[in-house]
């Protein structure tokens, strides 16, 4: 089935990413407003658990998506690396191929989210119980309960994202996300309000994910009748065939669980070991700093995440032009708004940040340090979405090199030197342009053979003709 990129996809990604960039600051004054320090300290605690956990997946959504992609564009077989090239199919959804992948897809998923829930009711409510040692409440127990099942709920049922993206719906993955989020806000408010406190939160949070995953499942089997044609299929699926395919998804999906791993050492250890070398006030700036710098090229690179089923449908069509031309879209639109992000900061963003909060310590030449950071990281994601889209992940080693590269520099920088935050922004840079700032995109650049001339002449023609699209 051929996969065609359309407005609204666009139009609904970036309202898909504002929202989740948004929702947060929307919670935060309730959170702080109806919760005690220490409820609102354990919240977050919550959260950043929820966030070592989502490491669980290991790269099987990643890898689900783009496999469901090739059955949906008409592979008849699944390989390693590589896909059969569509010249010699039908262009018909395998149906078969594309069942088993979803029964693969669901049983990993609940050995890995049951793992999951074992560990957040072990050692994480031992953790818990120790935070809140000194404090006489079964609400903070209840709370996390609560809290660990949607963990488990959103990691079991996360899948239907997965196969959304896969066929090409991505405005639908996002508007469901987006009225997942609204019903959390809504939700929040006035449980809290209602005086439930962290355990009205905890609710809030499971219903988030009650509602996108049960609107996500109704949308994947009704699209274009996928939940009819997958009824159709009366063939057995042996215990054998699940345990080959495994293994054919196993062989990347564990690189792309090294990539999401290199990329949270990449960006987030910076902060943690700055706090053992800063002052909280200098702590606090240069947090603030990347949130920013971070919020700006995850805008930036909508397209790219936009992109990918229209990138690995070409492929299957071995299209090498619209290959070229999805490419040079991505890049133009990436460096533009990169620049248009940037400037926007430092000319409208700052200066209201410090009418809201006069205190607030943010300095130029640190964001743009920041800033030229987290451009080169988002750009080479870039170009490697573009590899990835063809079934190969050549790149996990060196990213997980240089994430060990980024937390050594760090810590040689701060203890020899002592440089402060430039400390942390320096090894941030040189463990990137080592290597992957500059060799990836010289492979794309090489085996697409798109020349860095091309890119904003065809940039320019595709995103006109997507703006022209009817829909």
């Amino acid at each position: 089935m051929k996969i065609q990129l359309r407005k609204s996809d666009i139009i609904w990604n970036y309202l898909g990413i504002a929202m989740n960039l948004g929702g947060n600051f929307l919670m935060l004054p309730f959170l702080l407003y109806f919760l005690n320090d220490d409820a609102y300290g354990l919240w977050n605690v919550y959260v950043s658990l929820g966030g070592i956990v989502a490491l669980f997946d290991f790269g099987f959504n990643t890898t689900f998506a783009r496999n469901i992609t090739f059955c949906w564009s008409g592979a008849k077989k699944l390989d390693k690396e590589s896909v059969e090239s569509r010249r010699n199919l039908d262009n018909e959804p395998d149906f078969t191929l594309m069942k088993k992948v979803l029964i693969t897809c669901k049983r990993i998923y609940l050995v890995i989210s049951a793992a999951a829930l074992l560990l957040l009711w072990t050692l994480g409510t031992v953790y818990i119980l120790y935070l809140t040692r000194e404090i006489d409440s079964k609400e903070y127990v209840i709370s996390w309960l609560i809290y660990s099942i949607a963990i488990f709920m959103n990691l079991y049922f996360g899948y239907y994202d997965s196969f959304l993206r896969g066929v090409g719906d991505i405005a639908d993955v996002n508007k469901y996300k987006i009225l997942a989020r609204i019903v959390q806000i809504c939700l929040l408010a006035g449980l809290l309000y209602c005086g439930f406190g962290i355990v009205g939160a905890s609710i809030a949070y499971l219903c988030y994910g009650y509602v996108f995953r049960t609107a996500a499942k109704r949308r994947f089997y009704s699209y274009q009748d996928i939940g009819k044609h997958l009824k159709s299929v009366t063939e057995k699926i042996s215990r054998s065939e699940i345990t080959e395919l495994f293994k054919v998804i196993w062989h990347n999906a564990w690189r792309d669980g090294l990539v999401s791993l290199a990329n949270y050492l990449s960006n987030q250890v910076t902060v943690i070991i700055g706090s053992f070398y800063l002052t909280l006030a200098e702590t606090g700036a240069y947090s603030l700093a990347v949130q920013l710098a971070q919020a700006i090229v995850q805008i930036a690179s909508a397209l790219y995440t936009a992109y990918q089923p229209t990138l690995q449908a070409a492929y299957v069509d071995r299209d090498k032009e619209k290959m070229k031309d999805s490419m040079s879209a991505i890049l133009s639109v990436y460096i533009v708004t990169v620049i248009i992000g940037f400037a926007a900061l430092l000319t409208v963003g700052i200066p209201l940040i410090k009418l809201v909060k006069p205190s607030a310590v943010l300095s130029t030449s640190i964001i743009l340090g920041v800033g030229l950071y987290q451009t080169i990281l988002k750009g080479r994601n870039c170009y490697t979405s573009y590899i990835s889209s063809t079934n190969r992940v050549p790149y996990a080693k060196a990213f997980v090199v240089s994430g060990v590269l980024c937390l050594v520099f760090s810590v040689i920088l701060e203890e020899a030197f002592a440089i402060g935050v430039w400390g942390l922004i320096v090894a941030q840079i040189a463990s990137q342009l080592v290597f992957n700032a500059w060799y990836w995109p010289m492979f794309v650049h090489k085996e697409l053979s798109l020349s860095p001339l091309e890119i904003f002449p065809r940039g320019v023609k595709e995103v006109k003709r997507l703006i022209l699209r009817k829909s």
